[in-house]
């Protein structure tokens, strides 16, 4: 009965596949992202991978889109620092990671991951030739996994977190154990993830955490100075929104105009740089001042509001802030908020179901590191009690940089795994 079941719900997910992407031509003519994914999936784009050398070891990592990449990325750099020669395959399913990262200078080929049918994805891996298939996250693409187990490729997957909601613990448990068990090896994020594999029988699993805290470390670190941004922010209290959307401003834009009035400065980075986004926020806020106006001779003295309208700064610009306040709990979701916290910064977020997938949301605000909230009369009692005494911003601040830095090591725990079989 197991195995006649297994089958039936293989053959569903391999439906489902012909589906999806018989939906994506459907759409594609009046849809770029669906036109985008087809088109790079086109004439066997593979084939442009080259030969693999014998005295090279090859890594084949394969991610969703830009958030698996930043996952991604740390154990990448460190693999390219180790002593013996590595090549580096870099896959992405969605156009939206693939189109901004497709130049990534520590790959030696960046593509997208085929359809997920068997005959394509043995063709693919075949080609490929990898001396390891690295997945981050939620990829489990099962024709590929079994195109890497019929091949004999150890297949390693890192930075996973599991919920007893998702769709492998439920309907399709028996199918996805089946897959789980020959996977090499598993790093996940917490405890309770590992408890999960463990009731599928899966024991080859290491609790690791996740390797985004190194990259925000790394960045953080690293972070150049803004001398437009140091030249704004002169006040005592600089606050930096960022990935912002017109729901977010629909809460805080009475909190942000009455506080600019009193020279609390703001550093609003929209989600999107779009001219018509943009523009949204220069009419909420027609006194604010745009980065890209800045110039040697414009006086900042009396403006109080700058519109980030730039791409590549966020994450450097925090480190001029008192207060973050991270955009999208609202609409689509929350954005990055161990971004900002890496300073040392009391962070601010709309409450949503959404963010229950994230953990840190929870641990910060057990922490009090960060606050949520669902309106404005809420949001001004949570920094009424932060603002009111230099002791108790000090405390949220403290525990915002040391939860950030003290998850640090992922990274170390998963390249010292990955080299080591060599």
């Amino acid at each position: 009965f197991c195995s006649s079941f297994v089958a039936e719900v293989k053959i569903l997910y391999d439906l489902s596949i012909h589906l999806y992407f018989a939906l994506l031509r459907w759409v594609s003519p009046f849809n770029e992202k669906a036109a985008a994914f087809l088109l790079g999936r086109k004439h066997f784009f593979w084939l442009g991978i080259p030969e693999k050398d014998p005295q090279t070891i090859r890594y084949w990592f394969h991610v969703a889109s830009l958030g698996e990449f930043e996952q991604c990325r740390p154990v990448i750099e460190a693999l390219k620092k180790e002593q013996f020669p590595i090549e580096i395959v870099l896959t992405f399913f969605s156009p939206s990671g693939y189109e901004v990262q497709k130049n990534y200078g520590e790959a030696d080929w960046v593509g997208y991951i085929p359809k997920d049918q068997y005959t394509l994805a043995s063709q693919f891996v075949q080609q490929i030739n990898p001396d390891q298939a690295i997945f981050v996250k939620y990829e489990f693409w099962l024709n590929h996994l079994q195109a890497c187990f019929d091949l004999q490729i150890p297949v390693v997957f890192f930075s996973v977190i599991f919920r007893t909601n998702h769709i492998y613990f439920g309907i399709a448990r028996k199918l996805y154990e089946k897959y789980f068990r020959s996977v090499t090896q598993f790093f996940v994020q917490d405890q309770k993830s590992a408890d999960l594999l463990l009731q599928l029988g899966v024991s080859q699993v290491t609790v690791a955490g996740d390797t985004r805290f190194d990259r925000v470390i790394t960045i953080a670190d690293q972070a150049k100075s803004l001398p437009l941004i140091e030249r704004f922010a002169q006040q005592d209290q600089v606050w930096v929104l960022g990935s912002v959307w017109p729901a977010d401003m629909d809460v805080l834009s009475p909190f942000i105009l009455k506080e600019a009035a009193k020279d609390t400065q703001f550093i609003l980075a929209p989600h999107s740089i779009s001219t018509d986004s943009i523009d949204y926020f220069q009419k909420r806020f027609p006194k604010a001042i745009r980065y890209s106006q800045i110039s040697d001779r414009t006086d900042l003295k009396e403006v109080s509001i700058l519109i980030l309208d730039t791409i590549g700064l966020l994450s450097a610009t925090y480190k001029y802030a008192n207060y973050a306040y991270v955009g999208g709990a609202f609409g689509a979701g929350l954005h990055n908020t161990i971004e900002a916290t890496v300073y040392g910064i009391p962070v601010f977020f709309g409450r949503s179901p959404k963010n229950l997938k994230f953990n840190e949301c929870q641990e910060l605000i057990f922490e009090g590191a960060a606050f949520d909230f669902d309106d404005l009369p809420e949001f001004m009692s949570h920094f009424e009690l932060l603002n009111s005494e230099p002791s108790n911003h000090q405390k949220a601040a403290d525990a915002a940089f040391t939860y950030t830095r003290s998850r640090q090591g992922a990274t170390a725990r998963i390249v010292n795994y990955l080299t080591k079989r060599f």
